[in-house]
């Protein structure tokens, strides 16, 4: 008959790791969030109705919205594996400026809807990322 054996902790510890817990409950729901969708659910829950609506809609009969969530999921992506990417660079030229990424942040109305700051906290989230930021 065979005994059962149970392996000795240090031969499974490098086997055992554990994250460490995050206490910071708006970083654990974010880092849970793997589409747009998902941050879309954890808005939902967590702006009041109103400023929701008026941020998540879109004029009429949405059409512009499904024709631009239908194109954005048609897009796959075939990546390239096992290829070098630390060295890419995404600067690019927007109106004669510079930017990190080849997009900016375009004028949004009612920003102070969603936070207190309005434009000043997007002027410096773009800042931040150092990608143009418009206002209307």
């Amino acid at each position: 008959m065979v005994t059962r054996q149970f392996p000795h902790p240090s031969e499974i510890l490098e086997l055992m790791q554990f994250r460490k817990p995050e206490f910071n409950a708006k970083k654990r729901r974010l880092e849970k969030a793997l589409t747009i969708y998902d941050l879309r659910k954890i808005a939902k829950r967590r702006t009041p109705a109103s400023a929701f609506d008026y941020t998540d809609g879109a004029a009429e009969g949405e059409i512009s919205l499904a024709r631009a969530r239908r194109a954005f999921e048609d897009v796959e992506f075939h990546p390239s594996i096992l290829r070098d990417a630390s060295h890419i660079d995404t600067t690019t030229e927007i109106l004669g400026g510079t930017s990190a990424l080849p997009f900016g942040i375009a004028p949004t109305g009612f920003t102070r809807l969603m936070q207190t700051e309005g434009e000043i906290a997007g002027a410096g989230a773009a800042a931040s990322a150092r990608i143009p930021f418009t206002l209307s």
